[in-house]
């Protein structure tokens, strides 16, 4: 349960935005989730909504997730695709191997404040 960690820290850095910028209020939150960051997504909004009431700035904030899917990158050629499957293991264009180079981190993409 990773995700209230990761949630309370979120939350420190949308204060230290919003405080930065002379915001009195936090209206959305955008974050991009990768299909492999280990992230459960439901505990992610659930702990979001507990930790949004304990901040004045962010109790009517309205979370945005966008879900970024995994991106390959060819260490042979440098072919870069979205897997049709879970088959991370060859490139579909020349069979060689491969690393995950998207899809594994969570970021925040934006914050509207007032």
């Amino acid at each position: 349960m990773h995700e209230y960690s990761v949630v309370s820290s979120l939350m420190d850095l949308c204060e230290a935005h919003a405080r930065k910028h002379d915001a009195t209020k936090i209206e959305r939150v955008v974050v991009s989730i990768g299909e492999r960051c280990a992230m459960d997504k439901h505990l992610f909004v659930s702990a979001f909504e507990t930790f949004k009431e304990e901040l004045d700035l962010c109790k009517e904030a309205i979370l945005e997730i966008v879900e970024e899917r995994v991106e390959l990158t060819c260490l042979e050629c440098g072919h870069v695709f979205v897997p049709s499957n879970l088959d991370y293991s060859a490139c579909e264009r020349c069979k060689g191997r491969v690393r995950i180079s998207k899809g594994t981190e969570m970021t925040l993409l934006s914050l509207e404040m007032v």
